[in-house]
């Protein structure tokens, strides 16, 4: 419970920290959905240019600025990360990529909805932990494993986030920007040292920050908590919890997509 508190805390935090009234955060008029240039530029400036700016693409061959593209205007997500473990000492112990898809809500401004597909290569250590044995000869207990001992990690997740610019103070670039998402996950763990599938469910929670060198590539890094229950098939008479894995890890990656 307390890790779930955890990411609803990352979720709703930076929203409700950016605004005075927190309402503004994601609720757009009709004619901000698109709105004109003199909008963005003069009219609604605080509002359409908080967490959304202008960006300018640069052309190194004619050497001039192409026309600014306001970013309100993104509609699609597209990334593909490279994951390593969250310990600095081991981060090559868990290793693992993904590909995610995120679509903007209409008409509220920060709120996005989409899905990732998730795969990492890691050892049991990393992931979990052994039971105390309980003498019996079947449950989860009995099978002492090598912290190394190889596991594969499968994760296919649905979910929302949105996206902000919390730390622009710091980061005085209109080209910055952060993204929170949390997504419902269907998890399936292939372990080697018994050869079993686990299955189950679980949450991911990551929050990101991207650097946009184009109008419509960005590229940055960000920080992956999650946390499953998961089970395998049973033998004879056993019950939930003397074949189940409670699972929680943290990654790191570096990530890069396309707005469209």
């Amino acid at each position: 419970m307390r890790h779930l508190w955890l990411g609803l805390l990352l979720l709703t935090a930076p929203a409700l920290a950016a605004y005075e009234n927190p309402d503004e955060a994601f609720d757009l008029m009709e004619s901000e959905v698109t709105p004109s240039t003199d909008d963005i530029n003069r009219r609604r400036v605080e509002k359409l240019q908080h967490d959304e700016k202008m960006i300018s693409e640069f052309d190194s061959y004619l050497g001039v600025t192409k026309e600014r593209r306001w970013t309100g205007l993104d509609r699609n997500r597209i990334s593909g990360a490279l994951h390593l473990g969250g310990r600095y000492e081991f981060m090559r112990e868990l290793q693992g990529f993904e590909f995610t898809w995120m679509r903007r809500v209409e008409n509220w401004s920060k709120l996005w909805w989409g899905g990732t597909i998730r795969r990492a290569q890691t050892g049991f250590g990393e992931i979990t932990q052994n039971r105390v044995p309980d003498g019996n000869t079947n449950s989860e207990g009995a099978f002492q494993r090598p912290k190394s001992a190889d596991q594969t990690l499968t994760t296919m997740g649905l979910g929302a986030g949105y996206r902000f610019r919390l730390l622009t103070w710091i980061l005085d670039t209109e080209n910055t920007f952060e993204t929170v998402n949390v997504f419902a996950n269907r998890v399936t763990l292939d372990e080697s040292f018994i050869k079993e599938t686990y299955a189950g469910w679980g949450m991911s929670t990551d929050y990101g920050l991207h650097f946009r060198t184009r109008s419509s590539f960005f590229w940055g890094g960000k920080f992956t908590y999650n946390m499953a229950w998961v089970e395998r098939a049973k033998r004879g008479t056993e019950a939930p919890e003397e074949r189940s894995l409670s699972l929680g890890w943290y990654t790191l990656a570096l990530e890069a997509g396309f707005f469209f």
